[in-house]
């Protein structure tokens, strides 16, 4: 299987998608076309969880069930469609991975899982200085810094 990256257009006309799909050895299925037309329907930097596209399928009146969701995602992922972002604890979100999606990083509350994105030129300089240094081939730079949110700090200075 190929990945096609952070450069992949996920704004693709379905024949292309299907193209892609069918290189892949995948079919464009409707379950995988509406968990895409889902992202694509999102405002742009949103991040999904797997319950969360379950939900909004289901307000739609899609049934999806959670084992096509995963199934569905992790080959997006492969494809390169779509981005997961391992929080706190395991916990994995998806977003749309586009040529116009810029490297971003997480600032996630250990407490509550609250997270903020940011943007650091020179946390993408030093990642890839290194790819290069190591000989490897940047493909996509994600960084999580783990704190406590000032609402948790809040709580806790006052249930001392």
């Amino acid at each position: 299987m190929t990945s096609r990256g952070p450069e992949a257009d996920t704004f693709q006309a379905p024949e292309t998608l299907r193209s892609l799909l069918n290189q892949e050895g995948f079919r464009l299925t409707s379950q995988r076309q509406k968990i895409l037309d889902l992202f694509e329907a999102n405002s742009y930097g949103r991040h999904l969880s797997a319950e969360e596209i379950h939900h909004a399928l289901a307000a739609q009146g899609k049934k999806i069930s959670f084992s096509t969701i995963y199934r569905a995602l992790h080959m997006l992922v492969s494809l390169g469609l779509i981005q997961e972002v391992e929080l706190v604890e395991g916990r994995k979100l998806y977003e749309l991975s586009t040529p116009s999606t810029n490297p971003h990083h997480h600032l996630v509350c250990v407490h509550c899982g609250a997270f903020n994105e940011f943007t650091d030129e020179q946390v993408t300089q030093v990642s890839a200085r290194e790819t290069l240094q190591r000989g490897f081939s940047l493909v996509n730079c994600q960084f999580t810094v783990l704190g406590v949110c000032p609402q948790c700090q809040k709580k806790v200075l006052t249930t001392k």
